[in-house]
C-alpha cells in the first residue's frame, strides 16, 4: 500500500472511532486497533491524537468550502433561488456521503481548539453571507419579506446543521437527497404556514407572467420580478 493510501486508511479509521466515541473518549490505541496497524505506523503519519483530529477537521472544511459558489445577480446568471438550491444541494450531498465526518464536525469539533474554533466560525460566517445575499436579492425582487437578514440567515443555518446532525446519525436507508434539499430550502424560504386560502405559500405567488419570443412563431412563459427571470414554464406556440 502506498504512503498516501495508508495515511488515508488511518484517517478513515480515526473518523469512524471519533464519530462513535467522541474526541475525549478516543485513544490512539482505539485508532490503531480499528486501522489494524502497528503503533509505529500510526506515528509515521501523525504525532498524536490531536493532530489526526485536526487533519480530519481540515478535510471537512476543505470539502465544504470547495462546494460553495458565490451567488451571482447579473441578468445572465441563473435565478438566485436556483443558485441557493445548488449550493445547498452540493453541501448536503457531501455531508450525506461523509457521515462520520459530518458527525465529527457537528457534534465533536466545537470548543476543542481555539484556532480551529476561529476557522470554523469563519466558515459558518461564509455560509451566513451566502444566505444573506440570497435574502437581500429576494427582498429586491419582492420575494422575501422585510426582516433582519442576519437573524434569519442564522435560523436557516442552524436548522440545516441540526437536520444534518440527525440525518447522518440515523441508521438504515439513507434519505432521498432531493427530499432533504427541497425541505431545507422550502422551509428556509417559505416557512410552514399556508396562505389565507389554506394553500402552502409558493414563489409562484409573486411576479408577473409574460410571453417571451424565443424563435419565429415560438414563445415561452417567463416570470420576472424586480428585473430578474425567476421561473420559466414550458415553451408554448
Amino acid at each position: 500500500m502506498q504512503r498516501e493510501e495508508r495515511r488515508e486508511q488511518v484517517l478513515r479509521s480515526a473518523m469512524e472511532v471519533f464519530a462513535h466515541k467522541g474526541y475525549h473518549a478516543t485513544s490512539v490505541g482505539d485508532i490503531i486497533r480499528r486501522a489494524r496497524i502497528a503503533r509505529g505506523t500510526f506515528y509515521l503519519y501523525f504525532e498524536n491524537k490531536h493532530q489526526i483530529f485536526e487533519a480530519i477537521l481540515e478535510m471537512a472544511l476543505q470539502g465544504l468550502v470547495s462546494r460553495l459558489k458565490r451567488i451571482e445577480l447579473s441578468p445572465q446568471s441563473p435565478p438566485p433561488l436556483e443558485q441557493l438550491r445548488a449550493n445547498v444541494g452540493r453541501l448536503i450531498a457531501f455531508l450525506l456521503s461523509e457521515r462520520e465526518l459530518t458527525q465529527i464536525l457537528l457534534r465533536h469539533a466545537e470548543g476543542l481548539d481555539a484556532e480551529f474554533d476561529r476557522r470554523l466560525t469563519g466558515f459558518y460566517d461564509t455560509i451566513m453571507d451566502l444566505i444573506d445575499g440570497v435574502l437581500r436579492a429576494g427582498q429586491q425582487m419582492a420575494l422575501v419579506r422585510p426582516c433582519d437578514r442576519r437573524i434569519v440567515a442564522a435560523c436557516i443555518l442552524g436548522g440545516v446543521k441540526e437536520v444534518m446532525a440527525r440525518v447522518t446519525s440515523e441508521t438504515g436507508r439513507a434519505p432521498d437527497l432531493d427530499v432533504v434539499i427541497n425541505e431545507v430550502v422550502n422551509f428556509g424560504l417559505r416557512g410552514i404556514f399556508c396562505d389565507r386560502e389554506g394553500k402552502p405559500q409558493s414563489l409562484d405567488d409573486h411576479g408577473e407572467w409574460f410571453r417571451e419570443e424565443i424563435g419565429v412563431g415560438t414563445h415561452r412563459q417567463v416570470r420576472r420580478v424586480g428585473g430578474f427571470r425567476v421561473r420559466r414554464a414550458r415553451d408554448i406556440p
